[in-house]
């Protein structure tokens, strides 16, 4: 797995940390599940769940006008009201159970780093929703507690990783590679003074920045 490591200082690294959503797997696979649950719930239309899905791909996991946007596109004349619509898919999001499973690839990748590295997890957003993708990904078995820090208990902005998480860590950010999929992630690493890749998918699409 060393060759995930090209035009870096290989020999400088001991910890290899990940953000979750987007670089350990594909995000998309979660958003559906619940775009779909709230679609069926409140206006019962494919269309509508098509409608939020191609929002999110435009405009990001941060971007947060997507109910809005869907009440004024589908339920305008509805009985429910906006704030009430918007507050009941928030809750229906942020309590959602997925199914999600890591693909082949990242669990052989993160098998043979684990064996030579420190493996640590930096994730941002909601705390309750970010623990259950963790534990439907099985993520428990490649990363010790100590080394997972969930930014929103931390009263962080919940889309934008923080150097204040570091201190939650047992490693040494110059001796550290991170892997995100995000302009934030390469900040944060930055910031940080650790090493980057910038993945989808644990697919390299930018190594080294």
């Amino acid at each position: 797995m060393k060759h995930l490591f090209n035009n870096l200082d290989q020999q400088n690294i001991q910890f290899v940390g990940f953000d979750m959503d987007g670089t350990l797997y594909d995000e998309c696979d979660f958003i559906v599940q619940p775009y779909r649950q709230i679609a069926n719930e409140f206006i019962k239309s494919d269309e509508a769940f098509e409608f939020m899905v191609a929002r999110w791909l435009a405009k990001g996991s941060s971007y947060n006008r997507i109910f809005d946007e869907t009440y004024d596109k589908y339920l305008i004349d509805g009985v429910i009201t906006k704030n009430e619509f918007i507050d009941q898919s928030l809750a229906t999001f942020r309590n959602f159970e997925p199914q999600l499973q890591l693909a082949k690839r990242t669990q052989i990748i993160l098998n043979n780093l684990q064996a030579s590295y420190t493996l640590f997890l930096v994730t941002d957003g909601n705390p309750k929703l970010q623990k259950e993708k963790f534990s439907a990904l099985g993520l428990s078995q490649y990363f010790d507690p100590s080394n997972v820090v969930f930014t929103g208990e931390y009263n962080q902005t919940h889309h934008k990783p923080s150097t204040k998480s570091l201190q939650y860590l047992n490693i040494t950010p110059q001796h550290s590679v991170f892997f995100g999929d995000r302009e934030l992630d390469y900040k944060f690493a930055l910031d940080a003074k650790m090493q980057f890749i910038k993945v989808y998918n644990m697919v390299v699409i930018n190594e080294g920045k």
